[in-house]
């Protein structure tokens, strides 16, 4: 479901580059304030127990920072400074609307990045400086790392009401937490969003989809189901599924959850 996903370790060089018209003018007092957001999630990050060492940018607009998080005499040191220096480093591009988003906790950065292919584009991207090369552990720390620098407090609380989603695989969705082969969501499937508009899907990996509102009606293989809140459902891997919202007049909520290699 989040094909968009990606991560990176030690020197994690994150930068977003945003392409929304409403980020290319930029007036000073603005970009005071954008300093100001950055430096409130970067303070943040310092006292995270997961946070993880990481060089990385943030460009928001045509204007760059980069962040720097490091463990010195057992003590976490993160920086903010303007541009992206020398360092070859991936970096998250965003506009302002979304950063604004992010910092009221609207969505947090996961859910800005939900897509449904890699294809899509998505509020939150990622970009790579001349010369920056993937670690292998890429994808699951940065996985862990866009949750952890974009959702500030202690305990992180993540929000998944409709207003807090985006549309991912033709439902709004929340994205909660993804982790080295785990991810999890909650969708909410509107009323008469039927079987023609539900996608078929036959992942490698096996999915929980525990309904929270609603009805539940779908085709497992030759197997017609249906599930109702208080229910659980498990799709086995590699056997086609489609589900759909049964009711016309309530919406259908429920939580993905996906683990298994390749999840």
């Amino acid at each position: 479901m989040f094909n968009k996903i990606f991560h990176s370790l030690a020197t994690v060089g994150l930068c977003f580059t945003a392409s929304a018209a409403a980020a290319q003018n930029v007036n000073p007092a603005e970009q005071v304030v954008t300093a100001e957001i950055l430096k409130r999630f970067v303070d943040d990050y310092n006292s995270d127990p997961m946070a993880i060492d990481a060089t990385f940018g943030i460009e928001v607009g045509e204007h760059r920072w980069r962040v720097t998080s490091k463990m010195i005499d057992n003590e976490r040191s993160t920086s903010l400074d303007e541009g992206f220096g020398a360092a070859e480093m991936m970096y998250y591009t965003l506009d302002q609307e979304t950063l604004h988003l992010i910092d009221r906790k609207v969505w947090t950065g996961l859910t800005a990045m939900a897509a449904a292919t890699s294809a899509d584009e998505t509020p939150l991207e990622v970009e790579f400086t001349s010369g920056y090369e993937q670690p292998a552990d890429y994808e699951e720390i940065f996985r862990r790392l866009t949750f952890h620098f974009w959702n500030r407090g202690f305990p992180e609380i993540t929000r998944y009401g409709p207003e807090n989603s985006r549309i991912a695989h033709g439902a709004p969705a929340t994205v909660l937490y993804y982790d080295k082969a785990f991810r999890s969501a909650v969708y909410h499937v509107p009323a008469g969003l039927g079987k023609d508009q539900a996608p078929t899907l036959a992942a490698p990996f096996p999915r929980m989809i525990i309904v929270l509102s609603g009805a539940v009606e779908g085709e497992m293989g030759e197997h017609n189901f249906v599930a109702k809140p208080g229910e659980m459902f498990l799709t086995p891997p590699n056997i086609p599924v489609t589900f759909w919202n049964a009711s016309k007049d309530e919406t259908l909520s429920f939580v993905w959850i996906a683990w298994g290699e390749g999840a």
